[in-house]
């Protein structure tokens, strides 16, 4: 049998996300992250996968985009 150390597990999430680390993983797997910032209390920040940023509310289950922080598209060369 397997045992996963729990508290190791923890400590690593906390390291990676302090680090911003697990942030860009979750974004790079196609995963769109939510977050609070200090400047909009009452607000959410979503990212997308391809680097915009939006600030809205959850509305009847859904992420309500209320205004586009930020947009950054990436170019292959």
């Amino acid at each position: 049998m397997t045992y996963l150390d729990v508290l190791a597990l923890s400590e690593e999430v906390e390291r990676d996300s302090q680090s911003g680390k697990l942030s860009s993983e979750l974004l790079a797997q196609g995963q769109t992250r939510y977050g609070k910032m200090a400047d909009y209390p009452d607000h959410l920040v979503r990212t997308t996968p391809d680097g915009k940023k939006s600030l809205g509310h959850c509305k009847d289950g859904e992420f309500a985009e209320e205004l586009c922080l930020l947009w950054i598209q990436t170019l292959s060369i």
